[in-house]
């Protein structure tokens, strides 16, 4: 029988580590002996088991201004959830199976704090995975974030990048997702490096291939869309880098036509972090070619077309973490050079531009405040005698997160 054990999250202070990986990470040895005991107790039997849960509560005042050549600036003012962690609750437990080996799970649920609807209608959109634990390192199965994907349990962007995934609205760079369908393979740590590998059979099993923009056919055919990558890691204390490689199968739809024309999508990041003690700077540099998409304000015309073969370009990123007043202050620049690879006229160039900051001060142990402000421009060559085109976005952010 497991006895569910509900426990506060310690604050923030490992800056490596995502903030949106809070928690559901180890146990208190104290409380869990006393659950054991409990267990033991009521059932009569010796108790293997562990789990714990938590949940996090994020709502916050968001401030945009776009503006696009030529165009009215417009102004928005909303209530958002997951400004600074995305509101989400989850379950985390193990079975000790003995000789080194364990048997554990995760299930995190994904939702809107501002409406209370969940993200992406899908119950457990995070995370939801089973993995068995024993001296050859981990194999996972389920749902996971790949490593270039700033979520879940194999991330490795957290290594190189100092928001891991960009502040809100002001990113700009290449990425993955979350996946379904994954095998996730990770070694043990071995003189500090430790490798992680991840294969999708298929990346969306709701995605379907009957309508002109469903690129994802059956799992396990040539038409489903698939994910590959191999990532490495090394942490050496106040020292650590990662390095992986993404690459992406497109499916095809009903009738033939792929999410991108010729090629597969392939995605390389290098990078990592120094602690000063009084400031954690980080860089990293990616490059990419045939993505469908990256996460700035150019629109991918050409998607699903046989006259492009996706974006490609290369990313540079340099950011801080620092201690302040009790509260951690965080940057971060961004530069993106990229082009929308067409093959019968001219390819499209663009060029991105962002910088952001945000401060995180703990109101309790449970309790966070936070602030931040940024700036991103998306600047689109003219092409056949056009002006280029600018997208310019401000924003400017308040809120307040609650762990329980």
């Amino acid at each position: 029988m497991l006895f569910f054990l509900i426990r506060a999250a310690s604050p923030f202070q490992d800056f490596r580590l995502h903030t949106d990986q809070l928690a559901l990470e180890g146990f208190n040895h104290e409380k869990d002996s006393r659950c054991a005991r409990r267990s033991r107790r009521f059932c009569g039997q010796r108790c293997c088991c562990r789990c714990s849960a938590l949940c996090v509560v994020d709502e916050g005042l968001i401030y945009t201004n776009t503006k696009v050549t030529d165009e009215k600036s417009v102004d928005q003012l909303q209530l958002k959830s997951g400004r600074n962690l995305g509101s989400r609750w989850g379950l985390k437990g193990s079975e000790d199976l003995g000789n080194g080996y364990k048997v554990g799970f995760k299930l995190e649920s994904g939702f809107e704090a501002d409406s209370g609807t969940l993200q992406e209608n899908r119950l457990f959109r995070r995370e939801a995975g089973l993995t068995l634990y024993g001296p050859f390192g981990s194999l996972g199965l389920g749902r996971f974030g790949g490593i270039a994907s700033a979520a879940g349990t194999y991330d490795l962007i957290g290594y190189v990048e100092s928001f891991d995934g960009g502040d809100n609205n002001v990113w700009g760079f290449a990425s993955s997702s979350r996946y379904d369908n994954v095998v996730a393979y990770q070694t043990p740590r071995f003189a500090g490096l430790q490798l992680t590998a991840q294969y999708s059979f298929k990346t969306d099993s709701a995605a379907k291939n009957d309508t002109p923009t469903g690129f994802s056919g059956d799992e396990g055919t040539s038409a489903a869309k698939r994910y590959a990558s191999i990532g490495v890691s090394g942490d050496y204390g106040a020292a650590q880098f990662a390095a992986g490689y993404e690459l992406t199968k497109y499916g095809a739809n009903s009738a033939g036509d792929r999410e991108v024309a010729d090629k597969d999508g392939s995605l390389f990041f290098v990078g990592g972090n120094y602690n000063f003690e009084v400031v954690r700077v980080y860089a990293e540099a990616q490059y990419f070619e045939g993505l469908a998409g990256i996460n700035n304000d150019y629109k991918f015309a050409n998607q699903g077309k046989a006259a492009s073969d996706g974006l490609k370009g290369y990313g540079l990123h340099l950011g801080a973490k620092a201690p302040i007043a009790a509260g951690t202050l965080t940057a971060g620049l961004y530069y993106v050079d990229a082009k929308e690879d067409l093959t019968t006229e001219a390819d499209q160039d663009f060029k991105y531009y962002g910088v952001s900051a945000r401060y995180v001060y703990p109101l309790s142990k449970r309790t966070r405040v936070y602030g931040g402000a940024g700036y991103g421009q998306t600047t689109v060559d003219g092409a056949a005698g056009k002006a280029d085109q600018d997208t310019k976005l401000v924003q400017a952010y308040v809120g307040l997160t609650h762990t329980f």
